[in-house]
């Protein structure tokens, strides 16, 4: 879509009404009401530069598939705030109707918004660095959605609309930002602390298939249970088996791209003595079950 544009269809696949507005080289945002007829995806063209990227519901759901495999889902609940290293792939569903605002922000105009203070949260949307971007759920707060909301106002035209347009936009990152770094900076872990989650961590991760009890974690780092646990969700953004079973799945998910191993065997390996409870486990944290996430991938890297 050229920006200016308004793309509509109403056919077989979907209802829908997709305009694209470019109120700056570094600042695009997307005014989206989608109906789909049937489940499919869609993937969005990429834009050239490194960007943040926001997706705001207002209504409906929409999944978001990354390069990982990774699947997180945008609701009238919960936003999301992520940057694409490759095209975000859009999942919609039968006979749900998803009303959304998007925009897509330059990295380079974000930190400079922010004036070089990124807080850490975000630090890993930024870094080029970091190889798989990134993304963070934020909770639709009343004033998130009313900005959304008033970007669908079409009583201004013209440059006085694309002025409206790039103010809301600028606070939905701003009120994004905000709610991802909710925790003050006073609460922030200590050197020791972080060391202490650091080497709970590596304790955790030793066998998984026969991890400590957190009573054992807090034993070996001096810590209280409670304490230990909640710098882990300073550190991690989780709870201690929280950030246990995220690391069996990515670890589970490398296993079944590299081919090598049945599926139960990688079940055991990563923790897991019952097939179907990993299974389920794989299917809420990647979207679909583990074969049908192997065959994908095969067929992707054959298409390639």
């Amino acid at each position: 879509m050229p920006p200016g544009t308004l793309f509509e269809a109403d056919d077989d696949n979907w209802r829908c009404s997709v305009e694209r507005v470019a109120l700056a080289p570094n600042l695009q945002v997307y005014l989206n009401d989608v109906e789909a007829r049937r489940d499919f995806r869609v993937e969005p063209m990429t834009l050239g530069m490194p960007v943040l990227v926001g997706q705001v519901p207002l209504e409906g759901r929409l999944d978001l598939r990354f390069g990982d495999g990774e699947i997180v889902r945008a609701t009238p609940q919960s936003a999301v705030l992520y940057r694409p290293v490759a095209p975000a792939v859009h999942g919609f569903h039968a006979d749900i109707r998803y009303r959304s605002v998007g925009y897509a922000l330059s990295v380079q105009r974000a930190e400079r918004l922010l004036d070089g203070n990124v807080p850490s949260v975000l630090r890993s949307l930024v870094d080029d660095a970091q190889p798989s971007g990134g993304h963070v759920m934020t909770r639709m707060r009343r004033a998130l959605r009313a900005s959304a909301l008033g970007m669908f106002d079409r009583s201004l035209t013209g440059v006085l609309r694309n002025i409206m347009l790039e103010g809301l936009a600028l606070q939905l990152f701003a009120l994004q930002v905000a709610a991802s770094s909710s925790v003050r900076s006073d609460e922030t872990l200590s050197r020791r602390e972080r060391s202490l989650v650091d080497e709970a961590l590596e304790r955790l991760l030793a066998d998984m298939r026969r991890p400590p009890s957190l009573g054992e974690l807090a034993e070996a780092t001096g810590m209280s249970e409670k304490r230990l646990n909640a710098c882990f969700r300073k550190a991690f953004g989780t709870t201690i088996f929280e950030t246990l079973r995220n690391h069996r799945l990515d670890h589970a998910r490398q296993a079944l791209e590299a081919g090598s191993l049945s599926l139960k065997e990688i079940a055991w390996r990563v923790g897991y003595s019952n097939v179907p409870n990993f299974v389920n486990a794989f299917r809420a944290r990647y979207g679909e079950p583990p074969r049908q996430f192997t065959e994908r991938r095969r067929e992707a890297a054959k298409r390639s």
